[in-house]
């Protein structure tokens, strides 16, 4: 990879791992609110949400 193309990937991912952290971590009353308003919610691992995030961006 050039240095350029490094570069844009610490900028959209660096911000991404700073913001992962509230979808793995969700309380009981999260939960119970998105199950009284049925909303289906997958819960994923911090290495699954990473894991899928890097797959894309390096396949531009």
């Amino acid at each position: 990879m050039s240095s350029i193309e490094v570069e844009q990937i610490m900028y959209i991912f660096f911000p991404f791992m700073f913001g992962i952290y509230p979808y793995t971590e969700v309380t009981a009353r999260q939960k119970e609110a998105m199950k009284e308003a049925e909303v289906d919610y997958e819960y994923q691992t911090i290495y699954e949400i990473t894991y899928n995030c890097l797959v894309r961006l390096l396949k531009n």
